[in-house]
């Protein structure tokens, strides 16, 4: 047993994992009590509104949410090679074309304004005014995010989620009680974006040193963008899809409900994506210096079943307490729900984690497994949603499919 704790305790990809689910469960407390205190202090109509800004926001941040990715697998790769000028000249350039992208992208999203105010039924154009700021700092934060798991600065990383889940708590708060209500409660992302932004600027300023002019490799990373691009859709999609369209086509009260459902199920994906943060690079670069890299697959799988099967199993034996401490009283009859909706989450982490291994070893095909079952999903819900529990069905076995999927091709891969 000495012998056993002692390997894990010296194994890079487990304290690496064990510092970002330790860090990230601790910034959780921050995210649980901003949709605690939410879902207390606002009605839920409102809570439904504001759980479908922030899924609708999920879902806008995919094109460039991509780019973490991207981002993250050359960073890694040029720390595999040793060729640090290469990230500074890649992040600096990244960026003053993130900011131009994003100006112009702005400015016609505020176009579409009345009809995401009639989609989903905002009562406010403040609301997709907030949206569009809060999907501009969003943004840029995933390029910081992005080089900082390159470089595998986790510590940071884990800082920035503190920084986000407690501001967003307090300033989220103080708006609502000062009876700012949706827009308070929103604009609160806002803040604490632009003080994770400047946090992170800080940190990489001192970590990539000056500017050096070189020719940015963009085919490479054109053709390494489409397919990561894809995966973030498909995977931003199976765990938000459902909470707009339930916002859509169901009464306020029931998506209220659904949106206390999601707040729970989140638990267990956000919990566990650190598992995959760590995993990414780890995998990218040792797959650049041609060393082996299942061994590091596999622990994070074992990690990352660990963290949600036990959740999982808890909110199964305690469903109401669950609901009751987590979300509030007033959405308990969402508890015959809890435990298949978080068998559904569950499969969406495993889902995020095998496609992250087969981008971080240049194995695209997978993406289009997880694009097609998203595409089926939402699909299948439009025209199929005469309850919450057809939705959760439609959900969990797209998902079931997708994921065994998934394990076959990883056994092929491993095999050939």
């Amino acid at each position: 047993m000495k012998r056993i704790f002692s390997y894990f305790k010296n194994d890079r990809t487990v304290k690496s994992a064990t510092l970002m689910v330790g860090g990230h469960g601790l910034a959780n407390i921050g995210a649980y009590l901003y949709h605690l205190f939410m879902g207390r202090l606002l009605v839920p109509n409102d809570y439904g509104a504001l759980q479908s800004l922030i899924s609708l926001s999920n879902l806008l941040n995919v094109p460039i949410a991509s780019m973490n990715t991207v981002v993250a697998k050359f960073v890694s790769r040029y720390v595999g090679r040793d060729e640090p000028q290469k990230i500074a000249s890649l992040y600096y350039q990244l960026r003053k074309l993130f900011f131009i992208f994003l100006i112009i992208g702005g400015t016609v999203f505020l176009l579409f304004s009345d009809m995401i105010m009639n989609f989903l039924h905002l009562d406010s154009w403040v609301n997709v005014l907030i949206l569009d700021i809060a999907l501009f700092f969003g943004l840029v934060n995933f390029l910081n995010r992005g080089v900082l798991q390159g470089l595998s600065l986790f510590v940071p990383l884990t800082i920035t989620q503190f920084i986000e889940a407690f501001g967003k708590f307090f300033f989220g708060v103080v708006a609502v009680v000062l009876g700012l209500r949706i827009p308070g409660a929103f604009g609160a992302f806002v803040l604490v974006m632009f003080i994770s932004y400047a946090y992170m600027i800080r940190v990489l300023h001192g970590k990539l040193g000056t500017f050096t002019p070189q020719s940015l490799p963009l085919r490479e990373m054109g053709r390494y963008a489409i397919p990561s691009g894809l995966m973030t859709i498909g995977i931003t999609a199976l765990y938000n899809t459902d909470v707009v369209l339930v916002r859509h086509f169901m009464t306020g009260y029931e998506a209220g409900l659904y949106a206390g459902l999601s707040v729970l199920g989140k638990i267990i994906f956000f919990g566990t994506a650190p598992v995959t943060t760590v995993m990414f690079p780890l995998v990218s670069e040792a797959h650049a210096r041609g060393e082996a890299f299942h061994r590091i697959f596999l622990l994070s799988l074992f990690f990352l079943l660990g963290i949600a099967g036990t959740t999982t199993l808890i909110f199964a034996l305690v469903p109401t307490l669950a609901m009751k401490a987590l979300i509030g009283a007033q959405y308990l009859d969402a508890v015959p729900y809890l435990t298949t909706f978080s068998i559904f989450i569950s499969l969406c982490a495993v889902i995020y984690l095998f496609v992250n291994f087969f981008l971080s070893i240049h194995k695209t095909r997978s993406v289009y497994v997880v694009l097609l079952a998203a595409l089926i999903q939402a699909v299948a819900i439009w025209f199929f949603h005469p309850t919450i529990w057809a939705v959760i069905s439609i959900s969990l076995t797209v998902t079931t499919i997708c994921a065994v999927l998934l394990t076959l091709y990883y056994i092929y891969v491993a095999r050939s």
